[in-house]
């Protein structure tokens, strides 16, 4: 029985690291199909779809299906109903390709089609992670980060619907362009970043065999990045730049007493040697540090820096981000988790029946090495190519990054293989008839 439930558990999370695994190769090709689209405005329509496939369907894709999995390991309790999970599934699965055909045509009536789909998706991911934590009876850092994470990311999505409608009424009284930016930062500050500051703490200790040693810095990191991000929103719509660089100087604080919280944890582990998946998840981690500096640089006062093409501005600012941030850490805890739930599937309901190999045994660090570096190689000519518009750097940025992303694609079916050709000794098969 326990085993049985042991696979079912993995079901729903695999299929989303799975729908996140097919986007992150699509949204790789649109990258090397078109490199020059990062010379553009950040507000070109072939931009705002290219960065909808990274973040919605590579980005939250992985990161919900692995709060599906994450917040009743680490809160001690099980989903509150796995069938809404499902339709976030269906619905998330069905409205993203959607979403981005609509961007890159730049037709709102289309888009307002299939983002409702996917806002009633993330809404009913919102109430099954609220409904987990509340049945779990717990109020640690971790707790709040999940419930907090998902407010924000229903918020952001509920924004964006909003901005959608007003490109087609145009009934608010905001520059569009800033609309776009408060959008952005709700997602990316505030999803992303609340999430990272709570679940690192128990995945990390989890894989590492660490422990936290104290929950002070990670309670006032999460708090003080809150603060920070509950300004910053409004202050980037209304364009208060002071009031935005002091909400960055918040969110910094917060992400900085975070990092000397996650120093100190990984000082704990049994498990020095650290794999190429938690490698990258940490260089991820570190990155994300560089955000909110980039972006006191742009919201200075009298910044020379600006929105358009070339130049130090916001898309440099985004692909540090999104490929020399988010991009490691998400593939890094896809080198972790992929295996593991496949380990659930394949072999939880043999355990104790016949010999099993262990979840690790399931990849290939070598080939998974290879990936990552590839993948953290192709940051800086991306950086310097969207800086100086120079097309030759977003080319070979772009055929690196494909190339990284193939090789992790590829041992990624390499893992999932286990899910229909078991590895079985032979000694503990059954007898042929």
């Amino acid at each position: 029985m326990a085993a049985s439930w042991l696979a079912t558990q993995g079901r729903l999370p695999l299929a989303f690291m799975l729908l996140g695994l097919g986007w992150l190769g699509v949204a790789t090709a649109m990258l090397a199909l078109s490199p020059g689209v990062l010379a553009l405005s950040h507000a070109a329509p072939a931009v705002v779809a290219l960065t909808h496939a990274w973040v919605l369907g590579v980005f939250v894709s992985v990161a919900t299906g692995a709060i599906y999995q994450i917040a009743p390991v680490a809160l001690g309790t099980t989903l509150w109903r796995e069938r809404l999970g499902w339709w976030h599934f269906a619905l998330q699965s069905i409205s993203i390709p959607g979403m981005v055909y609509a961007f890159s045509r730049w037709d709102m009536a289309t888009l307002g089609l299939f983002a409702s789909p996917f806002a009633l998706g993330i809404g009913l991911f919102a109430i099954n992670t609220w409904k987990t934590v509340r049945n779990s009876g717990r109020h640690d850092a971790v707790a709040w980060s999940l419930q907090l994470a998902a407010l924000w990311l229903l918020l952001t999505v509920v924004v964006g619907l909003v901005a959608a409608a007003n490109r087609l009424w145009t009934f608010l009284p905001f520059d569009p362009i800033t609309v776009l930016r408060a959008h952005a930062h709700l997602g990316l500050g505030g999803f992303f970043l609340t999430l990272l500051q709570g679940v690192t703490f128990r995945l990390v200790p989890m894989f590492t065999l660490g422990d936290v040693p104290d929950w002070r810095p990670v309670r006032s990191g999460l708090w003080l990045s809150q603060f920070g991000l509950i300004s910053l929103a409004p202050a980037l719509l209304l364009q208060w730049n002071l009031l935005a660089s002091a909400s960055a100087v918040l969110v910094l604080a917060g992400m900085l007493s975070s990092g000397h919280a996650f120093r100190r944890t990984l000082a704990t582990r049994k498990k020095r040697a650290l794999d190429p998946g938690l490698r990258a998840f940490l260089a991820g981690c570190g990155a994300l540090l560089l955000a909110p500096i980039l972006g006191l640089l742009l919201l200075w006062p009298a910044s020379p820096w600006g929105s358009g093409g070339g130049g130090f501005g916001a898309m440099p600012y985004a692909v540090a981000l999104l490929v020399g941030g988010l991009l490691p850490v998400i593939v890094g805890m896809l080198c972790k988790v992929i295996p593991f739930l496949t380990w659930m599937i394949a072999y939880g309901p043999k355990v104790g029946r016949v010999p099993t190999p262990s979840a690790g045994a399931l990849t290939a660090p070598r080939l998974e090495a290879w990936a990552l570096s590839l993948q953290g190689s192709a940051v800086v000519p991306l950086f310097i190519g969207a800086w100086t518009q120079e097309p030759w750097l977003l080319s070979l940025g772009a055929c690196l990054l494909a190339a990284g992303v193939m090789l992790f694609v590829y041992h990624a079916g390499l893992v999932l293989r286990h899910l229909w050709a078991p590895r079985i000794p032979a000694s503990a098969a059954p007898p042929s008839p």
